[in-house]
């Protein structure tokens, strides 16, 4: 199953000003669990998700962790594109839901289209990733989702060590790690070079 809607994706271009990068990214998994999970995530819940690198008044970028996660992970949020939902619509709404702020949109980087396999399966799964600045809300406090258990304020150098940290995953959270790592990852490549 392909999600990936090309007239779409550069109408959000030319609406938001951006170039239109696209990177495309193979995730190979050794078991189908994580892969199973993605694949059901697509078939029945979302087309994609919204990756938002939102950017605090003080110049630092926030990353997020719940509580089930392994001792110091975090990573950029992020937060599901509905069928038939806009994509920009969706970052906005779950920028509020999640953080419980108000941004505008400084960069639209663009998308990574993460092909996900298992074995001789494959399911393409598409991360908008877009650069905020916070405009208003308060932190957490106007949050409406309870996801998040914690938040932390980093600069481009904790930024960067955050990011490895999610590829270095091991266990039971590596298959997930190697997820988040390309998304955040893909945010940290823009905010170092200008491009993901």
């Amino acid at each position: 199953m392909n999600v990936f809607n090309e007239a779409e994706f550069r109408d959000l271009c030319r609406r938001l000003g951006s170039e239109g990068v696209i990177r495309d990214v193979t995730v190979r998994y050794p078991t189908p669990r994580y892969f199973n999970r993605v694949r059901h995530f697509v078939r029945h819940d979302r087309r994609g998700e919204v990756v938002f690198c939102v950017i605090r008044p003080n110049g630092k970028v926030i990353m997020t962790r719940r509580d089930d996660y392994p001792a110091g992970i975090y990573r950029i949020p992020t937060g599901g594109i509905g069928y038939g939902e806009d994509v920009a619509d969706a970052v906005f709404r779950e920028v509020r839901e999640e953080l419980g702020l108000e941004v505008r949109i400084r960069a639209f980087a663009g998308v990574v289209r993460i092909r996900f396999e298992y074995r001789n399966e494959n399911i393409m799964f598409c991360s908008y990733i877009f650069i905020l600045d916070e405009t208003g809300g308060r932190l957490m406090a106007d949050a409406s989702d309870d996801e998040i258990s914690e938040i932390r304020e980093v600069d481009l150098e904790e930024f960067g060590q955050l990011v490895r940290a999610l590829g270095n995953i091991g266990g039971k959270w590596q298959d997930w790690g190697k997820f988040r790592y390309v998304t955040s990852n893909a945010v940290l490549d823009y905010l170092k070079h200008g491009s993901i």
